[in-house]
């Protein structure tokens, strides 16, 4: 049995959310954004309060409500109810799914049903079935049937009592076609609210406190205790004998039904007790009668008891301890717990399978906030992988800011938790991606995973570079135009792609988390590789527009296309030029060998040169400003759908005079940085798109911050 979804309504800053755990599930997000919301509705939805404090209301006038859908419900599910709720409970589940309603209006108590397929015709639904039959004897039942039902009657028993036809109809109408039915809300069956814990999953709640006294009890409530419940659990079939001396221990402080009757063997001075208060007692009330019981000892009670004293120096509780010692702890009991997961396991494979009606363990929901913290990375990779152990066994659901928790097939998905704006006050939003259902996007996620772009996930937008010194230079000259155009206070998080072959795909993985996106390409982007900005389609023709009135400003000029040193390497470096490369020089020995070049020849040998009319392209934007206001209605519109493409090639077209134009990358970059000491040497950079306006890359960072929010 497992937790499918839930449907969140009104529940502090989750306005109308949609959760779906899977195996092992990642939120990720800002701070405050609302992943610990979602674990305290899950806690709160399957620990189902009597009521909740209007603290967790979004808005007082509406309920709050969780709709938790339930699958691959067993026999063994059914099994943890008691016999009397077994068959209540079985109608509540259709074809192994449970759906539970869960309705909290503020200052009343709780409302609980469930959503089943119910027959849209009103004739065919349980109430009116019923009354067709109400108070009918003998024949009059099977006229009743063949009146309201003659479409049943074939195969209908000749006698039936009310029972019989009832459950006669309501097994026919359960064998039409599934288009008959809808889903609607019905009551719980008597007696099954109360009763249905022992089949829910049960919630194991870690918040990431600092203090974490309250996590630290032992008391089987807190998270420390069930753990270290979990693990004394186990214990208890081995101790028998201590259960054995427990028994006689009981019959010396209590009186002991058996099948002769009351058997009292209790201890001298307990009988003396009993008596001594009752002699008094009856001083005032002659026929009054007293009996004294106390409590018998049980196992788990002391068990669950256990102190934890931990010795580094000095011994005292684990109370006592520094944070970082609690939390290690807490894990080492987890561990504790997958190991002895891994060893019933290996017991069950050798002693074969449990019967398919037998009661199956409650299962456990784990769900851990930021269980990261206090940990050194080494130690936060080793609980990683024992939260995926029992990721096999149980769901686990963390909160987390630790890229070391994500690995595309292990953690099945991510959800990103955003805050948005909204009236009265914001609201959570949730961006799911599920990699073991989306190969494509598991695989960008590893690549993305390799360039280092896990901070995204925690950023409220994202700027895709290409060159591996885009990222210095440009956090530099943004808070010399405007202290406040800082990426990092903004949480707007730099990600290199690595090639502008890439920008498409990680955009789109990006996006998938509601992640603002924003490109900043060089000049040649514009014109070869174009198709992978993800420009909108309306943007087509004023491109083809200003290509060709820069194509003949170049014919103009007479600019030749003469590739620099530095873009011949860089188109060697292209896989497409390699392409191209190789399938020329298979026509050339094609033709070595006498086979005749085609007009598809020729387009190939073409190819491979055709590249430098957009050097020259690129050239003449760069040396003229002519060609470049071409470019600027078309980079307008780009801008406004948050790609920026740089009028006069790369980044390093922008460096102040003085910059060094040789040596590596990073490293003329930050001498660039150096020669930009305030507003003014940053506006000096570049030159407006247009007249009366600000320069470009004053433009280009306004659009960032601007957009981003």
């Amino acid at each position: 049995m497992k937790l499918d979804r839930i449907e969140i309504s009104n529940f502090k800053g989750l306005r109308d959310v949609v959760f779906e755990p899977t195996t092992f599930t990642c939120l990720v997000g800002e701070n405050n954004a609302g992943k610990s919301t979602v674990l305290q509705a899950v806690t709160a939805s399957l620990n189902r309060p009597k009521r909740l404090d209007r603290a967790y209301f979004y808005d007082e006038a509406e309920s709050v409500e969780f709709k938790l859908q339930f699958s691959d419900i067993t026999d063994g599910d059914l099994g943890r109810l008691e016999d009397k709720h077994k068959s209540k409970m079985a109608a509540c589940i259709n074809a192994g799914t449970f759906v539970l309603l869960l309705r909290y209006r503020p200052e009343q108590d709780l409302e609980a049903s469930t959503v089943l397929p119910t027959a849209t015709e009103p004739r065919y639904r349980a109430e009116p079935i019923a009354e067709v039959f109400k108070g009918k004897r003998g024949n009059a039942v099977r006229q009743a049937l063949e009146e309201s039902y003659p479409e049943f009657i074939e195969h209908a028993p000749a006698t039936l009592t009310i029972t019989q036809a009832n459950e006669y109809v309501a097994a026919r109408v359960a064998e039409l076609p599934a288009d008959q039915f809808e889903l609607t809300e019905q009551p719980l069956p008597t007696g099954i609210p109360a009763a249905i814990s022992n089949l829910l999953p049960e919630p194991i709640y870690i918040p990431a406190v600092k203090d974490l006294r309250d996590e630290l009890k032992t008391s089987q409530s807190t998270p420390f205790g069930r753990l270290l419940g979990l693990l004394l659990e186990d214990m208890e079939p081995d101790l028998g004998q201590i259960n054995q001396t427990f028994a006689e221990l009981e019959k010396l402080l209590n009186r002991v039904q058996t099948e002769g009757g009351e058997v009292d063997e209790r201890h001298d001075r307990v009988r003396d007790l009993e008596g001594r208060v009752e002699g008094y007692l009856q001083e005032h009330f002659p026929n009054v009668s007293l009996k004294l019981a106390i409590p018998p000892p049980d196992l788990k009670v002391v068990l669950n008891n256990a102190k934890i004293l931990v010795d580094d120096g000095s011994e005292d509780l684990i109370d006592n301890k520094g944070d970082g010692i609690k939390r290690s702890l807490t894990f080492a009991l987890l561990r504790s717990y997958v190991s002895l997961l891994a060893e019933k396991r290996e017991a069950l494979a050798q002693g074969g399978e449990e019967a398919d009606d037998q009661a199956l363990p409650r299962p456990l929901l784990f769900m851990f906030e930021e269980p990261e913290l206090f940990l050194h990375p080494r130690s936060q990779r080793v609980l990683f992988s024992a939260l995926a152990t029992i990721s096999e066994t149980h769901q686990v659901v963390v909160t987390t800011h630790s890229p070391l928790f994500f690995e595309a097939g292990v953690t099945a998905a991510f959800v990103r938790v955003a805050k948005e704006a909204a009236t009265p006050k914001p609201v959570g939003k949730l961006y799911p991606v599920n990699f073991s259902l989306d190969p494509e996007k598991a695989e960008v996620f590893r690549l993305a995973m390799f360039e280092n772009a896990e901070a995204a996930f925690f950023s409220k937008a994202v700027v895709l570079f290409e060159g591996e010194s885009d990222d210095s230079f440009c956090r530099h000259i943004a808070k010399k135009f405007d202290p406040s155009w800082d990426f990092e206070h903004a949480n707007i998080a730099l990600v290199k792609v690595s090639g502008k072959g890439n920008f498409a795909r990680f955009r789109a993985f990006f996006e998938c988390f509601g992640l603002r996106v924003f490109i900043v390409a060089d000049l040649d982007a514009f014109f070869d590789g174009y198709q992978h900005l993800g420009a909108p389609p309306e943007a087509g023709e004023a491109r083809g527009q200003a290509i060709a009135a820069v194509d003949a400003r170049a014919n103009a000029l007479g600019v030749k296309p003469e590739p620099a040193t530095r873009q011949i390497k860089d188109k060697l470096k292209s896989q497409t030029w390699r392409d191209r490369y190789e399938s020329a020089k298979q026509v050339i020995r094609n033709a070595q060998v006498g086979a005749e070049i085609g007009q598809a020849d020729l387009g190939t040998l073409d190819s491979l040169f055709t590249w430098e009319q957009d050097v020259a392209r690129v050239n003449v934007c760069r040396d003229d400003a002519d060609a470049r206001s071409q470019l600027a209605p078309v980079l307008d519109s780009l801008r406004a759908s948050g790609i920026i493409i740089l009028s006069k090639g790369a980044i390093e077209d922008y460096y102040p005079d003085g910059a060094p134009t040789v040596g590596q990358k990073p490293a003329r970059a930050l001498e660039a940085c150096k020669l930009v000491e305030n507003e003014q040497d940053a506006m000096d950079l570049s030159s407006p798109l247009g007249p009366a306006r600000p320069p470009e890359l004053f433009e280009a960072f306004q659009a960032i911050f601007q957009q981003a929010g």
